[in-house]
């Protein structure tokens, strides 16, 4: 192939790429994190008398923490 050719080609396919990236992290196990967007998630929770109760169907607000159980 020509090289001023191969090199056009490359000038124009590189921000189209670049474009497409995306950004990954990776989060440690056990550690909290916030809810980009709404979820609809089965969820447990404790009654006023501490008892465990569920799983039930919810959707959790964008901006809620997500957190480990404790042991």
């Amino acid at each position: 192939m020509h090289p001023k050719l191969s090199s056009l080609i490359w000038l124009i396919a590189l921000p189209i790429f670049l474009g497409c990236q995306t950004k990954v992290i990776l989060v440690p196990s056990g550690d909290p994190v916030m809810l980009a967007e709404p979820v609809r998630a089965r969820v447990y929770a404790f009654d006023k008398d501490g008892n465990l109760s569920g799983p039930d169907k919810v959707t959790l607000p964008a901006g809620w923490y997500v957190l480990p159980k404790t042991k």
